[in-house]
C-alpha cells in the first residue's frame, strides 16, 4: 500500500510510524484492527505500517500509551528501511557477553 509522504525541514521524503519502546529494543506496529475492537500487531520480520499524517499516528500512539504501552510517534526518511527483527534470546546473551569481554 502506498503512503503519502511528505517533505520535512531537510527537504527529504519522509512517512509516519508508531514504535513501541519495550527492553528487547522498538518493535513497530504493523498492523491495527479497529473492529469489533482496536488492536494493534508488531509481528517480527515485517515492515511497518505507515501514516499519512502525524496527528493520526499520534491519536494511535496516545490509545495505546493510555493502555500501557509505551509507545513513540517517528518520521522515517523514505530512504531508510526499517523493520521488526527477532533476536533469540541466546544472540542477545552472547552479544552482551562479548560487549562485556571488550570492556575489560
Amino acid at each position: 500500500m502506498s503512503v503519502k509522504m511528505h517533505k520535512n525541514t531537510a527537504k527529504v521524503d519522509c512517512r509516519w510510524a508508531i514504535g513501541l519502546l519495550f527492553a528487547e529494543g522498538i518493535a513497530y506496529v504493523t498492523k491495527i484492527e479497529n473492529y469489533p475492537e482496536k488492536c494493534f500487531y508488531w509481528e517480527s520480520g515485517k515492515e511497518p505500517l505507515y501514516f499519512e499524517s502525524k496527528g493520526t499516528a499520534d491519536d494511535y500512539a496516545f490509545g495505546m500509551l493510555l493502555n500501557g504501552y509505551p509507545a513513540v510517534v517517528m518520521e522515517v526518511p523514505k530512504a531508510i528501511i526499517i523493520n521488526n527483527t527477532k533476536k533469540l534470546r541466546k544472540e542477545r546473551e552472547n552479544n552482551a557477553e562479548s560487549s562485556e569481554e571488550t570492556k575489560e
